[in-house]
């Protein structure tokens, strides 16, 4: 009896051990599944956490990249407004300057027209005027500056004048033969045109009052093949024509140097 007994217990024993192992495997296999979805839950859980924190970056560097494309957009929009006052400006000074330049064209005109008015005024009995004074002035060779002496031959000339109102002065340049005919004509020019800059400069007697020509070696008063005769050629004569009733001094030409 009491071996039964024992046997039963024994038995009982082991299948109660039987029964645990049973259960833990049975635990094990559904544990180990859940622990491994539960893993993976937690690491894309991780993964998902990580893009958040990613994505909340990016968010901030697009907010700031925003609002500076807003601050260039506000610079770009103040920039364009100034730009705009200062064309509305140069644009009104524009305006200004063209209304003037059209004053300054008309005046132009209106001068113009009165200066040809002068002239034909003066001009208008050219064919009466009569030479009421002349003067000549010798140069050096190759020279057409301005002595001391030419200078005061001058200035007694323009002291003659001064007082007249309707006059013409001629100024006539000459060379002696020597050299070429072309250079010549240059050079008696050159002298003409010292006499007329000197007349007007220093002795304010007015362009329109002037006529010039450089003749050359044309038109001698005296022998080129003699020194004395090539000094009188290199020559300006300066006559002064005027009406009858301004007349006050009969013509006569001044002995050359």
């Amino acid at each position: 009896m009491q071996q039964k007994f024992v046997m039963g217990l024994v038995v009982a024993g082991t299948m109660l051990t039987s029964v645990g192992c049973a259960t833990k495997k049975h635990v094990k296999a559904v544990v180990a599944p859940m622990e491994a979805r539960i893993g993976g839950v937690e690491k894309r859980a991780g993964q998902s956490e990580a893009d958040i924190d990613a994505l909340e970056k990016q968010l901030s560097q697009t907010s700031e990249i925003a609002s500076g494309a807003e601050r260039e957009a506000k610079n770009a929009k103040a920039l364009a407004l100034t730009a705009d006052g200062k064309a509305v400006a140069a644009g009104e000074r524009a305006s200004g300057a063209q209304a003037l330049a059209e004053k300054g064209i008309a005046k132009i005109g209106e001068v113009e027209v009165e200066f040809a008015k002068s002239l034909d005024r003066m001009n208008q009995n050219v064919d009466n005027y009569q030479m009421v004074r002349a003067e000549s002035i010798t140069f050096g060779f190759n020279k057409s500056d301005l002595s001391k002496d030419m200078v005061a031959k001058l200035d007694a000339f323009a002291a003659s004048i001064k007082d007249k109102n309707k006059y013409v002065v001629e100024i006539q340049g000459f060379t002696d033969k020597i050299g070429n005919a072309i250079y010549n004509q240059e050079l008696s020019q050159k002298r003409a045109m010292a006499v007329m800059r000197y007349l007007n400069v220093n002795h304010s007697i007015p362009l329109r009052r002037i006529q010039l020509l450089g003749v050359g070696a044309e038109n001698p008063v005296a022998d080129n093949k003699t020194r004395t005769g090539r000094e009188q050629n290199r020559r300006v004569e300066i006559k002064v024509y005027a009406l009858p009733d301004t007349a006050s001094a009969k013509p006569a030409l001044a002995q050359s140097l």
